[in-house]
């Protein structure tokens, strides 16, 4: 978010004694990247959640990126319910695209990380992904959730390998056919929580540079 802040003083014979400050807080659109293996069905998930196209299974492989622009409604927020304008980039996690990462990376607010059970060698990919694109981006794991996206059923739960791996991130089964409510749900809980995250990062930042004011 972005913040307007005025600041008012009132000084007595030269001293400073009182200070305030009006925040305003300025919604601009969340940047949320997505990436994970290939094949792993980031563009199905990435489609099903913006509702921009008829979801269909054959593969076609993103060529670096693609970026969905959509709005989501009903996201609660401290017991309000709030819409919020998204970005999402559906990354490609082939290497030959990775000299676009840094681009792709930059005021990132969020991470999706998506895999599947086919994946071979799940847990090493994924730490590459969050390595750059969340503790890269100095981001905490409340920025960040995982996807196992099972289009078949064939799981009960989430990898067990893959959560110790990631044990303080958000990590949930998701399916765009049987389990589409139960996705979109999932989703709206992440942006909660990363939307509140962003807010007291930003009044931390807040009440460091009301500190740094008295200290001067």
């Amino acid at each position: 978010m972005h913040s307007v802040l005025l600041y008012i003083f009132i000084r007595c014979n030269g001293m400073l004694i009182y200070t305030c400050n009006y925040y305003c807080q300025i919604m601009h659109t969340l940047k949320l990247v997505m990436i994970g293996p290939t094949e792993s069905g980031k563009t199905t998930i990435a489609n099903f959640l913006a509702e921009a196209t008829e979801i269909s299974y054959d593969y076609r492989p993103t060529q670096g990126v693609r970026i969905l622009e959509f709005e989501i409604n009903d996201i609660e927020v401290n017991n309000e319910r709030i819409s919020r304008d998204l970005e999402l980039w559906d990354c490609s996690g082939s290497h030959k695209f990775k000299n676009c990462w840094s681009a792709i990376r930059k005021d990132v607010d969020g991470v999706i990380l998506v895999y599947n059970a086919k994946m071979q060698d799940s847990s090493k990919k994924l730490k590459e992904y969050y390595d750059y694109f969340v503790s890269g981006a100095k981001l905490g794991p409340n920025c960040c959730v995982i996807f196992f996206f099972d289009p078949d059923n064939t799981t009960s739960s989430v990898s067990k390998i893959i959560s110790s791996s990631f044990s303080n991130v958000s990590h949930v089964k998701c399916n765009v056919d049987d389990g589409g409510d139960k996705l979109k749900t999932d989703f709206r809980l992440f942006l909660s929580a990363l939307i509140i995250k962003l807010h007291e990062d930003k009044e931390e930042k807040l009440i460091m540079s009301d500190n740094i004011l008295f200290a001067k």
